[in-house]
């Protein structure tokens, strides 16, 4: 009988645990998604988009992930644009920028009036999310418009492909019309000759890729310089060809 009574105790006892992860897990489900601002300078849970510049065309991806979860986490999953609904709840835009879904939920268009400029968007997940519908985020934005060459760049990675003998740079610029070269860093060898931002889409986030030699030659790893046509400039490690 004591046998019987313990199995049936340890028995409630892991159904109770049991319901306790299940519980954790459905509240995790609902949590409010959060945006990536990776490649955005962000201070006190304000993040700057861009900046960009009277007259010079503007594209900024705001890129979304559900359940609370950044990029960052290894078990963050990025909403498709249709699996979230996004506006502006406070604040305003500069004249001339939308929110506008294409590809991605991104700020675009062209700017004509300097300043900055502070919103709130609120984004919320549909019933196409892979959560379902459930709460909403909210992020704080500001961006600043300048009148000439105002610039933030950012490379986000870089790889030599052996086999096709290409040279292939990832990054973000708000500022679409810019033009991108890549230098050996310790050299000073011009590798990419300045080009247009490849990506197919006008979302700030650059490819710039051409048909080189190895920067790196038997060195295996090295540094190479991003430059643009508004003056800035960034360094990143180019590892071993891949193949």
């Amino acid at each position: 009988m004591r046998s019987q009574l313990k199995v049936l105790l340890i028995t409630a006892t892991l159904v109770t645990a049991n319901l306790g992860v299940a519980t954790a897990a459905a509240g995790a489900a609902t949590a409010p998604p959060v945006m990536d601002t990776s490649v955005f300078a962000c201070s006190n849970g304000v993040c700057q988009v861009g900046p960009g510049n009277v007259g010079m065309p503007f594209g900024a991806v705001l890129p979304v992930f559900g359940d609370g979860i950044p990029q960052s986490s290894p078990v963050g999953e990025r909403l498709s644009a249709d699996d979230f609904t996004m506006k502006i709840i406070s604040g305003s835009l500069p004249p001339g920028l939308q929110l506008s879904l294409e590809a991605d939920w991104a700020v675009t268009g062209t700017p004509n009036q300097g300043g900055m400029y502070s919103l709130t968007v609120q984004f919320t997940p549909t019933q196409d999310a892979p959560g379902g519908a459930g709460p909403s985020g909210t992020q704080q934005l500001s961006i600043t418009i300048g009148t000439g060459s105002s610039d933030r760049l950012v490379a986000t990675g870089a790889i030599y492909q052996g086999h096709q003998f290409n040279l292939y740079v990832d990054g973000y610029d708000a500022n679409l019309s810019a033009l991108y070269s890549v230098y050996a860093t310790s050299t000073g060898k011009l590798l990419i000759p300045a080009q247009p931002n490849n990506s197919a889409w006008n979302d700030g986030l650059l490819a710039i890729y051409a048909h080189v030699n190895d920067p790196c030659g038997t060195n295996g790893t090295c540094n190479i310089t991003l430059k643009d046509s508004l003056g800035s400039s960034v360094t990143l490690t180019l590892g071993p060809a891949k193949y």
